[in-house]
């Protein structure tokens, strides 16, 4: 294998790359997204400069099945995302992020800088409720819970869309 092949690979191992080359589709995603209120001091320690607290105190915390991802399998992530300002516009802080494999940690990390980390993340429905857990270190460290199906964003593409489209900002 000479210099050329090895830059022409997606990701290493040379014999068995983390994650093929793109372009990746990330396809029938299910999410529950719990927004709460915090201490305004908690969110400015944890924000990155030149990043700045929203006059909001809220956090994200979120679970997302991946079910059909290009390259990468089925897979579940959980973590935090802060809203906040970089000069006047609103973006949203990828704090921290939990897998429970490892090709989309990796090119999570590499291609896109996402803070990813190996964990048990679940989202799954138990009975009439949609339940969301995070076990880290033989811990459980998070649980959400809503009753499933209650609101459907299915057909309201405008929420979808500005739920989706605000920028993300990693370091």
């Amino acid at each position: 294998m000479n210099r050329q092949q090895i830059l022409d690979l997606p990701s290493m191992p040379l014999a068995g790359p983390s994650y093929p080359a793109g372009p990746y589709r990330f396809i029938n995603r299910e999410y529950m997204v719990i927004s709460y209120e915090t201490d305004p001091e908690l969110i400015r320690h944890h924000l990155p400069e030149p990043l700045m607290p929203t006059a909001q105190p809220i956090v994200h915390y979120e679970w997302i099945k991946m079910p059909d991802s290009s390259g990468f399998g089925t897979y579940t992530e959980t973590g935090i995302v802060i809203p906040c300002l970089f000069g006047e516009e609103e973006v949203s802080f990828v704090s921290q992020m939990y897998l429970d494999i490892e090709p989309p940690i990796s090119a999570g990390r590499e291609i896109w800088g996402f803070p990813k980390k190996y964990a048990h993340p679940k989202l799954e429905v138990v009975k009439d409720t949609l339940t969301g857990t995070l076990e880290y270190a033989g811990q459980q460290v998070a649980m959400g819970t809503m009753g499933y199906k209650h609101e459907s964003l299915a057909g309201n593409g405008v929420k979808t869309t500005a739920m989706l489209t605000k920028t993300q900002v990693n370091l």
